[in-house]
């Protein structure tokens, strides 16, 4: 295991979050030689992919898994697995020697002249650049409307289940039109056929296949340049209007064959133990799993412009207006594949020249500011 780096007084550059984006960001910087520390409220490396749910896999193949400078390693699944992927983290974090000061959170970052004062559970650092990187999933989004659920309805959001076994028998919903709650809503009816599972997808489910004439869909998304197309081009608003693909056909041949139920519509309001929809309609209900993702919430940042009225980043491909704040890992920060891991790689590169023209820029008015101190001093002089 990496071993634990200590909090410094002052550094050039301090990342938050020490998840695949955060290390990431580590590579780039420990190439370039820039000074820099990451911050980690996790106990251990790859804790974030631990802590998902038990079968979880990726949906992005091995090869478009893995961060810059080091392939995930033969013997990983196909699709890796949540452990496969947490224990390539930390073998990245130990490849690279990336510092890491673990279990610390940040509980303000403010601005002080032109450099930032993170407060952390570990006590103050001064960095002349931030860079933001516990990404967009910290906070479960549970709509309102569960709280007009009866007592005796099971209600968990997806960030909490582990296995089926979690859930009562019944009549379950999985509430949410992406990845995960295809996966979870397949896995629930498959784990009991007595178990009535229902799918409620704000739209239709857009399924993507796997494959495309007998490889992964990744390849051909990659070489017609989809995969890694700039976030504001033509391709990407249209694949972005159209809500997160699923990629597999699993929920989709599952609800062919009766084993999972498909209702398409929002889920408006709760009453006793009924979920109403906007179509009009309501689903009679045991448990509800909510697969309706995460809110973008960041109140540790208090440096003023960095963030909407409604607390989400204010930035363009990363680049804050608040010079020397940076953010990374955000979907669809640049590119169509910046929400996945492969995104990382050129997203993080991209950062590095901003960033190190912001440090370059400081040191520069720092010397002026110091000859110009020298030089009035020596005038003084008797």
């Amino acid at each position: 295991m990496n071993q634990q780096a200590q909090l410094p007084e002052h550094v050039d550059v301090l990342v938050v979050g020490g998840g695949q984006a955060g290390l990431g960001m580590g590579y780039r910087l420990r190439e370039a030689g820039v000074p820099f520390v990451i911050v980690d409220d996790r106990a251990r490396t790859g804790d974030v992919w631990r802590a998902r749910w038990r079968s979880l896999v990726l949906f992005t193949p091995r090869r478009f898994a893995a961060l810059p400078g080091l392939p995930l390693p033969p013997t990983t699944a196909y699709y890796p697995t949540r452990a496969q992927l947490a224990d390539y983290l930390e073998r990245y974090a130990d490849e690279f020697a990336l510092p890491i000061v673990r279990e610390t959170r940040v509980t303000a970052i403010t601005r002080d002249d032109d450099d930032f004062v993170a407060d952390t559970s570990r006590g103050r650092v001064r960095a002349r650049a931030v860079v933001i990187a516990s990404g967009p999933f910290q906070y479960p989004r549970i709509p309102r409307v569960g709280a007009g659920l009866d007592v005796s309805v099971a209600q968990l959001h997806s960030s909490a289940y582990d296995c089926a076994d979690d859930l009562p028998h019944g009549s379950v919903a999985v509430v949410g039109g992406g990845n995960s709650a295809a996966q979870l809503a397949v896995e629930l009816a498959d784990s009991d056929p007595a178990r009535r599972v229902t799918m409620v997808a704000p739209q239709q489910p857009w399924f993507i296949p796997e494959r495309l004439l007998g490889v992964t869909v990744y390849w051909p998304l990659r070489l017609l340049g989809i995969l890694n197309s700039p976030a504001e081009s033509r391709i990407s608003r249209y694949i972005h209007s159209r809500g997160d693909g699923i990629l597999g056909t699993e929920a989709k041949r599952a609800v062919r064959a009766g084993r999972l139920a498909l209702r398409t519509s929002r889920v408006v309001d709760a009453r006793a133990r009924s979920l109403v929809l906007a179509d009009g309609s309501t689903l009679e209900v045991d448990a509800v799993l909510w697969c309706t993702g995460f809110r973008t919430h960041y109140p540790f940042v208090q440096v003023e412009g960095a963030l909407t009225e409604h607390g989400g980043p204010v930035h363009e491909g990363g680049i804050s207006p608040v010079a020397g704040l940076y953010w990374l890992g955000l979907p669809w920060q640049r590119r169509l594949d910046s929400s996945i891991l492969h995104g990382i790689a050129a997203d993080s590169a991209d950062l590095l020249g901003p960033l190190r023209q912001h440090l370059a820029r400081g040191a520069a008015a720092r010397s002026a500011t110091r000859a110009a101190e020298s030089g009035a001093s020596a005038t003084m002089e008797p």
